[in-house]
């Protein structure tokens, strides 16, 4: 009760101390093996915590917990009396694209909870208060710390990845009651979407070569997408294994010789040419089918250094390789009805390992079943 009192006290004085909002991001669900990215310590990371205030050079400390200071923004938390429950906003510094590619390699953190703290400086713990009291280190200069004097918390969970870049990346948070995207053993029936994960092991499976970005567009032909004319479409000969061929991208580039392809290093940095073709994928998936799904991209631009132009941040620069989910974008990958595409999507799925294809077959539509996760058969009929 006491802890109450002192809180609502600060609340109606004349000059409250400043409200400190403290955040949490917990990771149980990758159940503690935080993966990390290549080229970066080793993290055992379950709760990620963080605010956006200072104390000089130091985290902020709440109940023992430390919580780093980044630049963030917390928006459209308000609470309404009717309508919608509210989606906030969390969007958060994105240095030189580091935490772009921590949030990818954990599943964009899709459904983990978000916890905000809210207390008067007042009541933080005597860790914060080193040097700031001339009589004695490690004391609160307003008398005390009261580790239940908070706020109650707001809880959320991540809902969907909203935007990022190289400066910031943006969640859209929401309530336990209307979560999208929950893990659920059922799929929603749609006529014309596809459910399943793009390329993933478990429904779709396709292990051909990219065709076309999530609007459709034609990434086979480079020229049409691409400044560069020396360099001007995907040569799928020099990927004889389909995607299994794709190098993974490298900070040095790769280099196509002698009917293989070849990494850059430090000394010697191939870069990349437009039609290169490069993917990303987990590096310890721990035999999940969705953590092992490779993400492949496709070079627009020429460039002598890689770094500079990472796939998940330059889209000037690369060319995300999707699927449309729709039947239409399904047939482009899995049957022959257009010539041109047999080579980029001969291997695909449907065969078994060590099958010899002809691609006469695949024209003729012998490739077998569409694995197409929509439900064509439940769209609604028109008599005209």
């Amino acid at each position: 009760m006491k802890s109450s009192a002192d809180r609502n006290k600060q609340l109606l004085s004349v000059s409250p101390d400043a409200l400190i909002s403290l955040f949490e991001i917990d990771l149980s669900p990758f159940q503690g093996n935080f993966i990390n990215i290549p080229g970066q310590d080793a993290v055992n990371l379950t709760v990620y915590r963080f605010t956006s205030m200072e104390n000089g050079t130091n985290p902020i400390v709440w109940k023992g917990n430390s919580y780093q200071p980044i630049p963030i923004s917390f928006e459209d938390v308000e609470q309404k009396s009717q309508g919608s429950l509210p989606r906030p906003k969390l969007s958060m510094a994105n240095p030189e694209g580091i935490f772009s590619k921590i949030v990818y390699y954990n599943e964009d953190f899709l459904n983990c909870k978000v916890t905000r703290h809210r207390v008067f400086a007042r009541f933080l713990d005597p860790e914060n208060f080193q040097n700031r009291n001339l009589s004695q280190e490690n004391t609160n200069p307003f008398g005390y710390g009261d580790q239940n004097a908070g706020f109650p918390e707001d809880v959320f969970y991540i809902n969907k990845k909203l935007s990022e870049d190289k400066d910031g990346i943006t969640f859209e948070l929401a309530s336990a009651m209307e979560l999208e995207d929950a893990f659920v053993p059922a799929r929603k029936i749609m006529a014309n979407y596809c459910n399943w994960t793009y390329r993933c092991s478990v429904g779709c499976g396709y292990g051909g070569l990219p065709i076309e970005d999530s609007s459709g567009r034609d990434l086979t032909q480079i020229n049409n997408l691409s400044q560069d004319s020396e360099f001007n479409f995907i040569d799928p000969a020099k990927y004889p294994n389909l995607a299994d061929s794709v190098p993974v991208w490298s900070r040095y580039g790769h280099v196509y010789s002698q009917g293989k392809w070849v990494s850059g290093t430090e000394v010697n940095n191939y870069g990349y040419k437009a039609g290169d073709l490069v993917k990303i994928q987990v590096i310890n998936p721990n035999n999940n089918p969705y953590l092992k799904t490779p993400q492949l991209f496709v070079c627009l631009k020429s460039h002598a250094n890689p770094n500079d132009y990472h796939p998940f941040l330059s889209r000037s620069h690369w060319a995300k390789d999707e699927c449309q989910k729709t039947f239409d974008a399904c047939k482009k990958r899995f049957t022959g009805e257009d010539p041109d595409l047999i080579a980029f999507n001969l291997g695909g799925v449907g065969q078994d390992e060590g099958d010899v294809i002809n691609p006469e077959d695949l024209v003729s539509g012998g490739y077998g079943p569409i694995p197409f996760g929509g439900f064509p058969g439940v769209a609604r009929y028109n008599q005209s």
